[in-house]
């Protein structure tokens, strides 16, 4: 960015009204949650039916593992994306890597549509699928933060920076929503044959669509005000020259709190929405649609509890919503699989909706206490580093790790003891986390 365009910001215009808040917000979350969609929609497709396809075996909980763990490879590549966009976000602006991140992420969704399986191609097919997980991984590590800032570091956002940000943080369920459903739907109007022979590529072609819409909206968001007043202060073309290393020489303790708080929400969702999808369906009996249909309503749960907790924070702080919120998921997941295992289906869906109402008590604030822990130099950087870095533990391995067990003991009663552990060490990071706005720059108040 330009001196000219420092400039440009100097002559800012008059703060912000509710209703352009309220544009930035809505623009912001739609791109967000398409990349939600993509990146749910193979998870969801991965314990589904993605594992016979890519992965055969004669051993069908092996096809399963395998195909979860490509799901969970995306996670490995999460932290890149968040460094790389971080980077360029810091230096240059969040629009311009929100934009190539969303681009990212439907290239790579499109081509898993136009994918050939293993019965095709042979080896060529699952390493293939690797590859455009990796894309989809780097994309996503570097939309979550972006999206946030886009609305936290808004002008007029302060009194109501917990709701907004949780708005953003509500884009994970209702991607997907939109993914579980468009599955449900497509599997519900053919034979089962049909769907897990070429049904299951209609939801990754139809991405394309939902791609361009968000882009074409992206591109018409401004970038965030108090980035704006950080060149304009710089009078520099880059704000920070490396933001990665003054992350940590600023922020230390910020980037620990940030992976330890985030632990939480990654093992408790990912355990809920793509393990307990599979072990309901593979293990307890119910059928795709009805499992998707379960999990859906409780995506549904999850998504109002994110807007409640978020609200709630503006109240009464971020901590009070989030320690009730992994509090209760660590005691509710002892319930979580056996209420499934009794294969009846309120039962079984209030053990998913229970779950998802904690976390998303422990989400809603989430996107905000992040970004109120870093600086506008590094926030990009600050937020998607700790927060993928937190992916890979928490989500990437939890999956297969949970399948892994449930092959070794036979019983989920380790998964869900493994699961507690990880809300433990949450609980005690958001506990004793020292947090105001940006310990040593309270430039988030000033917007």
């Amino acid at each position: 960015m330009t001196n000219t365009a420092a400039a440009t910001a100097d002559t800012a215009s008059p703060p912000a009204s509710k209703d352009s808040v309220r544009k930035v917000t809505v623009a912001s979350m739609v791109g967000t949650v398409i990349e939600w969609f993509d990146f749910n929609l193979f998870g969801a497709m991965a314990a589904l039916v993605l594992g016979p396809l890519f992965f055969p075996s004669s051993n069908p909980l092996t096809s399963t593992l395998l195909s979860l763990a490509t799901f969970g490879v995306a996670f490995i590549a999460r932290p890149f994306g968040g460094v790389v966009f971080g980077h360029f976000g810091d230096r240059y602006g969040r629009k311009k890597a929100l934009v190539l991140a969303l681009l990212m992420m439907g290239i790579g969704t499109f081509a898993i549509g136009l994918l050939p399986t293993y019965a095709s191609i042979g080896i060529a097919a699952p390493i293939l699928l690797v590859v455009l997980r990796l894309i989809q991984g780097l994309a996503l590590g570097g939309e979550y933060g972006g999206a946030v800032l886009m609305v936290v570091e808004h002008e007029g956002a302060a009194r109501r920076r917990g709701l907004l940000g949780a708005w953003m943080g509500s884009a994970s369920p209702i991607g997907y929503i939109l993914a579980a459903g468009l599955i449900a739907l497509t599997s519900a109007f053919m034979p089962e044959d049909a769907f897990n022979s070429w049904g299951w590529r209609v939801p990754f072609l139809l991405s394309a669509v939902m791609v361009i819409v968000g882009l074409y909206i992206r591109m018409s968001l401004e970038e965030s005000q108090a980035f704006k007043e950080v060149v304009e202060q710089s009078k520099t073309p880059e704000v920070v020259k490396i933001p990665f290393i003054e992350m940590f020489k600023r922020y230390p303790r910020s980037v620990f709190s940030s992976i330890g708080a985030a632990l939480g929400i990654h093992a408790g969702y990912y355990l809920s929405i793509i393990f307990a999808l599979a072990y309901a369906r593979n293990d307890v009996g119910f059928t795709a649609t009805s499992s998707l249909v379960m999990v859906l309503i409780a995506s549904v749960f999850y998504f109002f509890a994110i807007l409640l907790s978020g609200h709630i924070s503006d109240k009464v702080g971020r901590r009070p919503p989030m320690l009730v919120g992994v509090v209760g998921f660590a005691i509710w997941v002892f319930a979580l699989f056996p209420l499934i295992a009794t294969q009846n289906h309120l039962l079984a869906g209030m053990a998913f909706s229970v779950g998802l109402i904690f976390l998303g008590s422990l989400f809603g604030p989430m996107s905000t206490w992040l970004a109120e822990l870093f600086g506008t130099q590094v926030r990009y950087t600050g937020v998607s580093f700790g927060y993928t870095i937190a992916a890979v533990i928490g989500g990437g391995i939890t999956p297969a790790l949970a399948v892994a067990l449930m092959d070794h003991y036979g019983s989920t009663l380790p998964i869900s003891i493994f699961a507690a552990c990880i809300s433990v060490i949450a609980f005690f990071t958001i506990l004793f986390t020292r947090h105001g706005v940006s310990h040593k720059d309270e430039d988030l108040n000033n917007v």
